[in-house]
Protein backbone atom coordinates (compact mmCIF):
# COMPACT_ATOMS: atom_id res chain seq x y z
CA UNK A 1 0.00 0.00 0.00
CA UNK A 2 1.16 3.43 -0.86
CA UNK A 3 1.79 6.18 2.10
CA UNK A 4 -1.26 8.65 2.42
CA UNK A 5 -0.88 12.20 1.08
CA UNK A 6 -2.35 13.77 4.51
CA UNK A 7 -3.87 13.53 7.46
CA UNK A 8 -6.88 11.30 8.34
CA UNK A 9 -8.70 13.77 9.57
CA UNK A 10 -8.86 15.50 6.19
CA UNK A 11 -10.60 12.78 4.94
CA UNK A 12 -13.62 12.58 7.53
CA UNK A 13 -15.62 14.36 4.72
CA UNK A 14 -14.66 11.00 1.93
CA UNK A 15 -15.80 8.24 4.91
CA UNK A 16 -19.04 10.38 5.19
CA UNK A 17 -19.64 9.93 1.50
CA UNK A 18 -18.61 6.13 1.40
CA UNK A 19 -20.86 5.58 4.46
CA UNK A 20 -24.12 7.40 2.82
CA UNK A 21 -24.09 9.88 5.59
CA UNK A 22 -23.60 12.99 3.29
CA UNK A 23 -25.11 13.39 -0.09
CA UNK A 24 -22.79 15.79 -0.91
CA UNK A 25 -18.77 17.31 -0.64
CA UNK A 26 -19.18 20.53 1.27
CA UNK A 27 -18.06 23.87 -0.25
CA UNK A 28 -15.74 24.24 1.77
CA UNK A 29 -13.87 20.69 0.51
CA UNK A 30 -14.10 21.93 -2.91
CA UNK A 31 -12.70 25.30 -2.32
CA UNK A 32 -11.34 26.85 -5.09
CA UNK A 33 -8.04 27.64 -3.17
CA UNK A 34 -7.44 24.08 -1.24
CA UNK A 35 -10.00 21.92 -3.41
CA UNK A 36 -7.48 20.42 -5.64
CA UNK A 37 -5.17 19.42 -2.66
CA UNK A 38 -8.16 18.24 -0.42
CA UNK A 39 -9.35 15.74 -3.96
CA UNK A 40 -5.71 14.53 -4.85
CA UNK A 41 -5.12 13.10 -0.97
CA UNK A 42 -9.37 12.37 -1.18
CA UNK A 43 -8.93 9.92 -4.78
CA UNK A 44 -5.42 8.50 -3.24
CA UNK A 45 -7.29 7.26 0.07
CA UNK A 46 -9.97 5.88 -2.28
CA UNK A 47 -7.50 4.14 -4.21
CA UNK A 48 -4.62 3.02 -2.52
CA UNK A 49 -6.74 2.32 1.60
CA UNK A 50 -9.92 2.03 -0.17
CA UNK A 51 -9.22 -0.46 -2.80
CA UNK A 52 -5.68 -1.25 -2.21
CA UNK A 53 -5.35 -0.53 -5.63
CA UNK A 54 -1.80 -0.03 -7.22
CA UNK A 55 -1.19 3.29 -9.62
CA UNK A 56 -1.31 0.99 -12.57
CA UNK A 57 -4.73 -0.82 -11.54
CA UNK A 58 -5.92 2.81 -11.06
CA UNK A 59 -5.05 3.19 -14.99
CA UNK A 60 -6.11 0.21 -16.59
CA UNK A 61 -8.79 -0.80 -13.88
CA UNK A 62 -11.20 2.39 -12.75
CA UNK A 63 -14.46 2.46 -14.57
CA UNK A 64 -17.77 4.37 -14.68
CA UNK A 65 -19.35 2.16 -12.53
CA UNK A 66 -16.60 2.16 -9.74
CA UNK A 67 -16.65 5.77 -10.12
CA UNK A 68 -20.14 5.73 -9.22
CA UNK A 69 -20.20 3.06 -6.67
CA UNK A 70 -17.63 5.45 -4.51
CA UNK A 71 -19.30 8.88 -5.43
CA UNK A 72 -15.93 9.77 -7.05
CA UNK A 73 -18.00 11.96 -9.60
CA UNK A 74 -17.56 15.59 -7.95
CA UNK A 75 -13.48 14.21 -7.29
CA UNK A 76 -12.91 13.54 -10.94
CA UNK A 77 -14.70 16.22 -12.76
CA UNK A 78 -12.30 18.70 -11.21
CA UNK A 79 -9.19 16.92 -12.39
CA UNK A 80 -7.70 18.28 -15.84
CA UNK A 81 -8.49 16.06 -18.90
CA UNK A 82 -6.33 15.94 -22.01
CA UNK A 83 -9.03 17.63 -25.15
CA UNK A 84 -7.20 14.53 -26.58
CA UNK A 85 -9.55 11.86 -24.27
CA UNK A 86 -13.17 11.59 -23.32
CA UNK A 87 -13.07 12.11 -19.76
CA UNK A 88 -16.50 9.85 -19.48
CA UNK A 89 -14.69 6.68 -20.84
CA UNK A 90 -10.91 7.33 -20.77
CA UNK A 91 -10.09 7.06 -17.25
CA UNK A 92 -6.72 6.90 -17.48
CA UNK A 93 -6.13 10.79 -17.16
CA UNK A 94 -6.86 10.18 -13.61
CA UNK A 95 -3.86 8.25 -13.11
CA UNK A 96 -2.33 10.35 -14.90
CA UNK A 97 -3.17 12.97 -12.62
CA UNK A 98 -2.57 11.50 -9.32
CA UNK A 99 -0.03 9.54 -10.31
CA UNK A 100 2.55 10.79 -13.13
CA UNK A 101 4.63 7.56 -13.85
CA UNK A 102 1.86 5.69 -15.23
CA UNK A 103 1.58 8.18 -18.19
CA UNK A 104 2.35 5.48 -20.99
CA UNK A 105 1.66 7.59 -24.30
CA UNK A 106 3.15 10.94 -25.71
CA UNK A 107 1.35 13.88 -26.76
CA UNK A 108 2.14 12.53 -30.51
CA UNK A 109 0.22 9.46 -29.79
CA UNK A 110 -3.00 11.47 -28.14
CA UNK A 111 -3.18 13.51 -31.33
CA UNK A 112 -2.60 10.91 -33.36
CA UNK A 113 -5.61 9.26 -31.01
CA UNK A 114 -8.16 11.68 -31.49
CA UNK A 115 -7.74 11.93 -35.39
CA UNK A 116 -8.34 8.48 -35.70
CA UNK A 117 -11.24 8.93 -33.51
CA UNK A 118 -12.28 11.70 -36.12
CA UNK A 119 -12.08 9.99 -39.17
CA UNK A 120 -13.83 6.77 -37.58
CA UNK A 121 -16.38 8.23 -36.76
CA UNK A 122 -16.30 8.37 -33.41
CA UNK A 123 -16.29 12.08 -32.70
CA UNK A 124 -17.86 14.50 -34.93
CA UNK A 125 -15.42 16.57 -34.68
CA UNK A 126 -12.04 18.10 -33.16
CA UNK A 127 -11.98 19.19 -29.09
CA UNK A 128 -13.08 22.94 -28.97
CA UNK A 129 -10.16 25.51 -29.62
CA UNK A 130 -7.74 22.39 -30.39
CA UNK A 131 -6.09 24.44 -33.40
CA UNK A 132 -5.89 27.67 -31.03
CA UNK A 133 -2.65 28.84 -32.24
CA UNK A 134 -0.76 27.94 -29.73
CA UNK A 135 2.70 26.07 -30.21
CA UNK A 136 0.68 22.65 -29.27
CA UNK A 137 -2.01 23.45 -31.50
CA UNK A 138 0.23 23.30 -34.78
CA UNK A 139 2.39 20.44 -32.88
CA UNK A 140 -1.52 18.20 -32.77
CA UNK A 141 -1.68 19.78 -36.68
CA UNK A 142 1.46 18.39 -37.73
CA UNK A 143 1.01 15.14 -35.90
CA UNK A 144 -2.58 14.46 -38.11
CA UNK A 145 -1.34 15.78 -41.49
CA UNK A 146 1.48 13.14 -40.76
CA UNK A 147 -1.01 10.50 -40.02
CA UNK A 148 -3.19 11.18 -43.22
CA UNK A 149 0.00 11.21 -45.86
CA UNK A 150 1.04 7.83 -43.57
CA UNK A 151 -2.50 5.87 -43.25
CA UNK A 152 -4.76 7.47 -45.82
CA UNK A 153 -3.29 8.30 -48.70
CA UNK A 154 -1.20 5.95 -51.38
CA UNK A 155 2.57 6.74 -51.47
CA UNK A 156 3.84 9.18 -53.73
CA UNK A 157 6.60 8.60 -56.25
CA UNK A 158 8.55 11.43 -55.45
CA UNK A 159 8.83 14.42 -52.71
CA UNK A 160 8.20 16.64 -56.05
CA UNK A 161 5.40 14.48 -56.57
CA UNK A 162 3.82 15.20 -53.30
CA UNK A 163 4.36 19.05 -53.02
CA UNK A 164 2.33 19.37 -56.78
CA UNK A 165 -0.41 17.32 -55.37
CA UNK A 166 -0.66 19.83 -52.18
CA UNK A 167 -0.20 22.31 -54.59
CA UNK A 168 -3.29 21.43 -56.23
CA UNK A 169 -7.24 20.78 -56.07
CA UNK A 170 -6.43 17.10 -55.49
CA UNK A 171 -4.77 17.79 -52.30
CA UNK A 172 -7.43 20.66 -50.95
CA UNK A 173 -9.88 17.37 -51.97
CA UNK A 174 -7.06 14.83 -49.53
CA UNK A 175 -7.62 17.60 -46.94
CA UNK A 176 -11.45 18.23 -47.15
CA UNK A 177 -12.04 14.08 -47.17
CA UNK A 178 -9.80 13.30 -44.31
CA UNK A 179 -11.61 15.46 -42.08
CA UNK A 180 -8.64 18.60 -41.77
CA UNK A 181 -9.98 21.68 -42.92
CA UNK A 182 -10.26 23.00 -39.42
CA UNK A 183 -6.90 23.10 -38.97
CA UNK A 184 -6.31 24.21 -42.67
CA UNK A 185 -8.15 27.06 -41.71
CA UNK A 186 -7.34 28.08 -38.67
CA UNK A 187 -3.29 27.59 -39.11
CA UNK A 188 -2.24 27.70 -42.75
CA UNK A 189 -2.75 29.72 -46.12
CA UNK A 190 -3.21 26.98 -47.94
CA UNK A 191 -2.93 22.58 -47.98
CA UNK A 192 0.60 23.49 -49.89
CA UNK A 193 1.67 25.79 -46.60
CA UNK A 194 0.11 22.60 -44.03
CA UNK A 195 2.21 19.96 -46.00
CA UNK A 196 5.48 21.84 -46.01
CA UNK A 197 4.84 22.48 -42.24
CA UNK A 198 4.21 19.08 -41.55
CA UNK A 199 7.19 17.38 -43.10
CA UNK A 200 10.02 16.64 -40.98
CA UNK A 201 13.21 18.44 -41.86
CA UNK A 202 14.95 15.88 -43.55
CA UNK A 203 11.49 15.23 -46.06
CA UNK A 204 11.30 19.37 -46.66
CA UNK A 205 12.58 21.03 -49.71
CA UNK A 206 12.63 24.79 -49.86
CA UNK A 207 13.29 24.76 -53.68
CA UNK A 208 10.27 22.99 -54.15
CA UNK A 209 7.60 24.53 -51.84
CA UNK A 210 9.07 28.08 -53.15
CA UNK A 211 8.49 26.90 -56.72
CA UNK A 212 5.01 25.47 -56.28
CA UNK A 213 3.99 28.67 -54.15
CA UNK A 214 5.01 30.78 -57.27
CA UNK A 215 2.85 28.78 -59.61
CA UNK A 216 -0.09 29.32 -56.95
CA UNK A 217 0.49 33.31 -56.88
CA UNK A 218 1.08 33.22 -60.95
CA UNK A 219 -2.44 31.04 -61.13
CA UNK A 220 -4.38 33.02 -58.75
CA UNK A 221 -3.09 36.44 -60.42
CA UNK A 222 -4.19 34.99 -63.80
CA UNK A 223 -7.22 33.99 -62.39
CA UNK A 224 -8.04 37.58 -60.73
CA UNK A 225 -6.99 39.36 -64.52
CA UNK A 226 -9.41 36.68 -66.09
CA UNK A 227 -12.71 38.07 -63.87
CA UNK A 228 -11.19 41.49 -64.33
CA UNK A 229 -11.95 41.21 -67.96
CA UNK A 230 -15.07 39.06 -67.61
CA UNK A 231 -16.56 42.44 -65.74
Amino acid sequence: MYGLPGPQQKLTEVQEMLLNKRQHYSASFLDRDTGDVNIYEALRYLFEAYLEWTPIQVRNNLTKEIIQLLKMEPLINRVPCPPELDRNRDFEFVAWYLYPETINCTKKDLAIKVYHRLNSGEISRFPKGYFDGTVQAWFRARCAFQCMLIEYLPPFSSIEALYSYFAGPKGREAVRKYKLLVPLRELYDSPLDYLHDSLSSQQKDETLYLKFKQQQSTRRKTDAEDDTYED
